[in-house]
């Protein structure tokens, strides 16, 4: 995987991606108050069915409990009744309180009177029983709504003893009460206190969150689970603090009997999220209210009943089919909604609730993630950003588990938003630019590389920069001996015949080599070895092309014998050494090439051939990175090139040592003489001229002048063309003897012209 980063290019628009993105979100925090959606509280439902599931969820309170009192179609075919008569429900109310309730809520709105003698009889329960409490429903508004006041004592009764003031912080949107369902005057002026039941479910019809203050006119009424609480806790309306979008701050002080702050998790519009215990059934205990009639009238299931209701709180419900209010929440469908009412009793009980993360700090997440997204595509390889998306995407589901069941809702749908668009905008552009990329590299490379270096390019881009780069490359020029005469000697249209034969042929070694044919110069070749895709073998590579193109060259002067081409020679330099590799160019023309000064030596030793009479000569940096004692080379001289102070050996390449994958004798010509690929054919005359050079060599480095004369003219004798040891002769015979020890001295020889 290549951790090294994209063109400056690539990663500007990289940037511009990612800041949109960023632009987008924030555009969004501003125009939204809360970044949550429906989206994700469904997802949420899943997650907390499992919670719930494997017991990580609320747990019931114990002291005091909560038990179901169910009023169900048996309870009316008990009272032979097919409504619910308040004469009833009274000896229900005596019995709850002789059974030690710690109290009685009903889940029923009594509004218009009955029978007098139905309603005094009930409200005589409500008042002897002393903690029955009675629920009233809103009409709530979004918006600011002058309250519906009648004028009845339910009324003013609300007015005077249910409704406070307490201490606000923040920016409140508050739901507003618009009129009243009210119990009938005579019940609820009797009842230890009353709240608001009405529940609102969310967009998808799921009962997820309900309001704990709503605000009547100028004050404010509880939940009715809140009112409940609030009196066991002897806590006011005027004592609590509400920080909008926050917190509800139920403060413990001497005057009530909290021992510890009771904090409620709300948004800006004072709404809770509900934290179900269970599914209804596993959740409570529950009775139905004619079993219960039946039992207390007998002595001998008190210590039953006693055990079942007393310190407890019993909600009382009518769950009749086509009675009940039934509705969906996370756990069920069609659920009776008294379920909600019990859910926030025992969440204030035992202080459980969900807190929601706040929208500046998922705003932050959304923004991180982003970010993330943005510099693993800064990457060359794509396989960052995939496995950057892959363990976000895994993270996110985690990290909602890990926070739900430390009862923090996380947001996880809304931050899936923005990576699924973040990512599917920067797979956009990275297909778009690989497709350009892929492209640019066939159109680049395919003409001078073989196919299989092209597929490879194709399969792993991020092994060219075409951006630049430093390469140790090894880097070949071949130019055709004595041009200037052959091209003056033959018409345009056969000159252009023989240089695209030439040029093909060689090309197709150059290729086979997985050599890169950087351009065609006249009638020069410069192609390099290395790069694109980096080897270790490059020297050696650029040599055996070397020795094939030659040799490949002999052949086909005989071949050209028949089509009257004159014969042609060649020279090859190579070099290798650290070079810019890039697309280098105009803007509208571009190609990808080397520079550097190993380029320049290159040149400059094909050049040097012609001097030294031979055909492929290499520097001492090629030969350092060949395969030791793979192929045959002598020292030829010390040479500087033209700008440079330091010397460098140079060397000729005259064989090769091993047998490669083609048994078929290969030569090259030098001066006359052939060079072979197995050592076996090598003449033993040419190893004593080579022996006899190197050691002239020697003794000339040595300063030994006279031992120096002695073997150069023996290997002269052998090889009576050579110019290379003419040229070492000439040399010493220039050299003035008294000054060879003299500092200024130097064995080098420069080379001034290519």
């Amino acid at each position: 995987m290549n951790f090294r980063l994209k063109s400056k290019k690539h990663i500007w628009v990289v940037a511009l991606i990612t800041l949109f993105l960023i632009s987008v979100s924030l555009l969004i925090y501003e125009r939204e108050v809360s970044l949550w959606n429906n989206g994700d509280n469904k997802l949420l439902d899943y997650f907390y069915r499992l919670t719930v599931r494997y017991g990580y969820g609320p747990t019931p309170s114990f002291s005091p409990g909560i038990v179901y009192l169910n009023i169900t179609e048996e309870t009316y075919d008990y009272f032979g009744k097919n409504y619910l008569d308040r004469r009833d429900l009274a000896p229900l109310n005596h019995g709850l309180r002789s059974v030690g309730a710690e109290g009685i809520v009903y889940d029923i709105i009594f509004a218009r009177a009955s029978s007098p003698e139905a309603d005094a009889a009930f409200a005589d329960s409500i008042d002897s029983a002393g903690n029955i409490y009675l629920p009233i429903a809103f009409a709530l508004s979004d918006h600011p709504a002058k309250f519906s006041w009648k004028q009845d004592q339910s009324h003013e009764h609300m007015r005077s003893a249910m409704l406070g003031t307490p201490v606000e912080k923040g920016t409140a949107r508050p739901f507003y009460a618009g009129k009243a369902m009210m119990q009938n005057s005579d019940f609820i002026t009797k009842a230890a206190g009353s709240g608001n039941i009405t529940a609102q479910a969310d967009p998808d019809s799921k009962y997820r969150h309900i309001t704990m203050i709503t605000k009547v006119d100028d004050h404010f009424l509880p939940a009715f689970a809140l009112a409940i609480f609030m009196d066991r806790s002897r806590v006011s309306m005027d004592d609590i603090i509400v920080e909008w979008g926050d917190r509800i701050i139920l403060p413990a002080t001497p005057a009530n009997f909290l021992d510890n702050d009771v904090i409620i998790p709300i948004d800006d519009r004072g709404r809770t999220f509900i934290p179900y215990v269970n599914i209804r059934g596993k959740d409570f205990r529950q009775m139905s209210v004619h079993h219960f009639l039946n039992h207390i009238k007998n002595p001998d299931l008190m210590g039953n009943l006693l055990d079942f209701f007393e310190g407890n709180y019993v909600f009382v419900a009518d769950i009749a089919v086509g009675t009940s209010d039934l509705g969906y929440t996370p756990l069920e469908p069609d659920v009776p909604l008294v379920n909600i009412h019990t859910s926030m009793l025992n969440a204030l009980l035992t202080n459980t609730f969900y807190t929601k993360l706040k929208s500046n700090t998922t705003l932050i997440h959304m923004i991180m993630i982003i970010v993330f997204l943005g510099i693993a595509a800064s990457f060359r390889s794509s396989w960052i950003l995939y496995i950057t998306a892959l363990s976000i995407a895994t993270l996110l589901p985690i990290f909602t588990w890990y926070q739900i069941i430390n009862f923090t809702l996380f947001p996880l749908f809304t931050l899936f938003l923005p990576f699924a668009a973040t990512f599917a905008f920067l797979v956009i552009f990275l297909e778009i630019s690989t497709s350009r990329e892929r492209a640019f590299i066939k159109n680049t490379f395919g003409r001078y590389v073989p196919e299989k270096v092209v597929e490879e390019l194709l399969a792993k881009p991020e092994m060219i920069s075409l951006g630049g780069e430093e390469r140790v490359v090894s880097i070949l020029f071949s130019d055709i001996r004595g041009f200037t005469s052959i091209s003056e000697s033959m018409s345009p249209t056969a000159l252009v015949r023989l240089l695209n034969e030439f040029f093909t042929e060689m090309s197709e070694i150059i290729m086979k080599n997985d050599g890169i044919i950087d351009k065609f110069q006249g009638d020069a070749i410069m192609a390099e070895f290395g790069m694109p895709i980096p080897g270790a073998d490059h020297a050696d590579k650029a040599v055996s092309t070397a020795i094939k193109m030659l040799h490949r060259l002999s052949e086909l002067k005989e071949e050209w014998k028949e089509s009257d081409f004159p014969e042609l020679s060649c020279r090859i330099g190579i070099n290798t050494g650290k070079v810019i590799v890039g697309n280098m160019g105009s803007r509208t023309v571009m190609d990808y090439t080397v520079m550097g000064d190993a380029v320049n030596l290159a040149s400059r030793l094909e050049g040097a051939n012609k001097f030294y009479g031979t055909s492929l000569i290499i520097s001492e940096f090629t030969l350092a990175m060949l395969t030791p004692f793979r192929f045959k080379t002598r020292i030829l001289d010390y040479v500087k090139v033209k700008g440079k102070q330091n010397a460098v050996k140079i060397f000729e390449v005259y064989g090769i040592n091993e047998p490669e994958e083609s048994s078929e004798k290969e030569k090259i010509i030098v001066q006359g003489e052939s060079i072979t690929r197995r050592e076996e054919k090598t003449d033993i005359q040419d190893e004593k001229y080579y022996t006899l050079y190197d050691r002239g060599f020697n003794s000339y480095l040595a300063k030994n002048l006279s031992d120096a004369s002695v073997f150069f003219s023996k290997a002269l004798a052998l090889r009576p063309y050579d110019q290379a040891a003419s040229l070492m002769l000439e040399r010493l015979s220039a050299i003035d003897e008294s000054k060879i020890n003299d500092k200024s001295w130097e064995p080098s020889v420069s080379l001034h012209s290519k």
